[in-house]
């Protein structure tokens, strides 16, 4: 007793320690990176369905801006759920923006589990045996497809059975070889469909046996909290006929995996009396009587194992705030930081329309441009931003930043330039409020091209419904766009042989450029850089 006691005191330990540290310095990042594809599963299963019903869900992340903002990795950053459920609650919730309602309604769990360490602690226990096992990842599309009926007929399985029974009872009552044979070909047959159901559905047997610590998580949360959802309560009362189900065939295969000739033996005889597949259908028949409520539960322990996570990334952060969503407005932040690094340095900014960026190669533009985007989705998604204070009204991003040329697809840096410009342009006749960001318009074409088709695309853009932030080196574009854009710009500082880089955001344009001084810090011949700004000074 003493020692599970222990056992018990030292999970709970590290759950506390855990709770408010960066998951990224406990679960590196090439490793979260393997388990992606099953974390997209419930997404893309949810977009799946809505591109069916109504198309692209508004307020959506499409997977362009998703790309260029890096948000596996911001997902990396906050993921401190223990389920995999959790995991793929919290990956859909970054992709969708929530309703003020909904932001208001998981503000106060979140406010709950932060200031409750000790049921927080208990919870997280409970969640950690459920665990993240990568089989059990496919479980929403097991509870979401149709699903097909028995291979073989239960009439015709339950005949199986009875015709075993009725030859075993002649074998022993008439001590017959007829008999015998008539029961050994019964179960030879028997068996031969038990292998066959259990090679063909094994990984649906694995997660139906998820479902059960599903139903006890939820069983328990409701009688230790209230967390106010009548409808997981009817849920759990829909579900208990299959819960019970599942309980009776984990118990009999908890007999047969024992390892032991005991074990050897009820698994033969639950494969000659065909119970596992009976058992199976069984469930089955029941779950599809309950699929709706199943996946009601299935999100409801995401989301609890999702707003602790939000929870322990608030407290991980050296300064956060809830955002303050309006009507209309600017976009104000103050102190905004990128969520990905540690020491970045905090920036002011106010967007009222359209801004136009430049400044300095590695002076932070870049970073910048996408702590603002995705701090906008933060607001939006998890009601929190790395930021002292944020003001914005409900909006969504749409980016176009790192690019580069698809070999496999045969497309130029270009082609995916203009493609990527082209469906910002679609969506601002949507009239759907929008922020769209651009690094570095049109620089996969020549200069006169580039400057033409630039001021025209950005002229016509800032007369449109929506926020614009564009990053550009080209000063002769700045300069055309300044009655239109508002311009900002990030400055370096040579000193000595070194470059300096304040990171601070500063109204007007760009004074002066770092290329040439970056060359000359990296040690290039002096032939060339002797003569590069020979040729900038003539222009």
């Amino acid at each position: 007793m003493n020692w599970m006691s222990g056992k018990k005191k030292k999970s709970r330990d590290r759950i506390k320690a855990q709770f408010g540290k960066n998951p990224m310095e406990l679960e590196e990042w090439e490793s979260l990176e393997k388990r992606m594809r099953e974390i997209r599963m419930y997404e893309e299963l949810v977009m799946q369905d809505a591109k069916k019903e109504e198309g692209q869900r508004a307020g959506s992340v499409d997977t362009v801006t998703w790309n260029d903002l890096e948000m596996d990795r911001v997902f990396a950053r906050i993921n401190h759920t223990r389920t995999y459920m959790g995991e793929q609650i919290l990956y859909h919730r970054l992709h969708h923006m929530q309703t003020q309602q909904a932001c208001e309604d998981m503000e106060k769990r979140i406010a709950f589990f932060s200031c409750q360490e000790s049921l927080r602690t208990e919870i997280e226990e409970k969640l950690m045996r459920i665990g993240k096992q990568k089989e059990s990842c496919y479980l929403p599309f097991f509870l979401t497809k149709e699903m097909n009926p028995p291979d073989i007929p239960c009439a015709i399985l339950y005949f199986l059975q009875g015709l075993l029974a009725f030859c075993l009872i002649g074998t022993i009552l008439l001590r017959s070889n007829l008999w015998a044979t008539g029961f050994l070909v019964v179960a030879v047959v028997n068996l031969l469909i038990y292998l066959h159901t259990k090679c063909k559905y094994e990984g649906n047997l694995f997660m139906v046996s998820g479902l059960k610590e599903l139903f006890d998580f939820c069983n328990w949360i409701v009688k230790k909290w209230e967390p106010g959802r009548p409808e997981i309560l009817y849920a759990l009362e829909k579900t208990q006929k299959l819960s019970r189900r599942i309980l009776r065939w984990q118990t009999r295969k908890y007999q047969s995996i024992s390892g032991d000739v005991t074990g050897i033996l009820w698994d033969y005889i639950a494969g000659m009396t065909l119970y596992d597949v009976v058992a199976f259908y069984r469930i089955q028949k029941t779950l599809r009587a309950c699929q709706k409520e199943t996946v009601q539960l299935y999100a409801f322990v995401g989301e609890i194992d999702m707003e602790i996570a939000i929870a322990s990334f608030r407290k991980s952060l050296p300064q956060w705030c809830c955002p303050s969503l309006q009507s209309d407005g600017a976009i104000c932040v103050e102190e905004v930081c990128h969520p990905l690094m540690a020491d970045a340095v905090p920036n002011d900014f106010v967007l009222k329309k359209g801004v136009v960026l430049t400044g300095a190669n590695a002076s932070g533009k870049s970073t910048f441009m996408k702590a603002v985007a995705i701090n906008v989705i933060l607001a939006q998604t998890i009601d929190t931003c790395v930021a002292k204070n944020m003001k914005m009204p409900a909006i969504k991003v749409m980016t176009s930043m790192a690019l580069r040329d698809d070999v496999l697809q045969g497309e130029s840096y270009y082609m995916r330039e203009i493609k990527y410009l082209k469906r910002m342009l679609d969506e601002l006749n949507t009239g759907e409020p929008m922020l769209f960001v651009i690094d570095e318009i049109l620089k996969g074409t020549n200069t006169r091209e580039r400057l033409a088709a630039s001021n025209a695309i950005l002229s016509y853009m800032v007369q449109k419904q929506g926020f614009f932030l564009i990053a550009t080196h080209d000063l002769e574009l700045v300069y055309t766009l300044e009655n239109q854009y508002d311009t900002y710009y990030f400055d370096s500082q040579v000193h000595g042989k070194d470059i300096v880089f304040p990171y601070k955001i500063r109204r007007g344009i760009v004074g002066k450029t770092n290329a040439i001084d970056l060359m000359e810090l990296l040690d290039f011949p002096e032939e060339i850089t002797g003569q590069a700004r020979r040729e900038a000074g003539k222009r």
